[in-house]
């Protein structure tokens, strides 16, 4: 199948011109030349052009001025509030384990084991590495300085 789109009128005429002749000049067949006929099957129909709908225009929202001082102001305002780490930290088994020392030696012992038994382990040790940020957010929340 052929599609073919036009963009304006002339575009049209011009192409109809040149698959139809112009039909303007009339040309004669002489008797001495056969003419052969198109095969049916053979070419494929020149379908009419189809006709896009025109966008409709958006009517985009007012939006009220805003004063060179205010503009400063809001770029100029932290995006994070304070006390959130915005930045990706790793931390080592020594981090936590410094961590969980502090913890331990101010008696939360007990909150210390029921922490390690949330995460599915015994021991510090037994703690797999990609969990080692997730248990010092933990940690930090009692009371850590990690």
């Amino acid at each position: 199948m052929i599609t073919v789109t036009f963009e304006t009128f002339d575009e049209v005429v011009d192409f109809a011109k040149k698959v139809l002749g112009d039909v303007s000049q009339k040309t004669e067949i002489s008797k001495e030349e056969p003419v052969q006929m198109p095969q049916p099957g053979v070419q494929s129909p020149v379908q009419p052009p189809v006709q896009q709908p025109m966008p409709q225009p958006v009517q985009q929202p007012e939006v009220p001025p805003v004063s060179a001082a205010s503009a400063i102001q809001q770029t100029c305002m932290p995006l994070a509030s304070p006390g959130v780490q915005t930045s990706q930290t790793s931390y080592t088994l020594d981090d936590l384990a410094r961590a969980a020392m502090t913890l331990m030696d101010s008696g939360k012992q007990g909150e210390l084991l029921g922490l390690l038994r949330s995460f599915g382990v015994e021991a510090l040790p037994a703690l797999p590495p990609a969990q080692y940020g997730a248990f010092a957010v933990k940690l930090r929340e009692m009371g850590a300085q990690i």
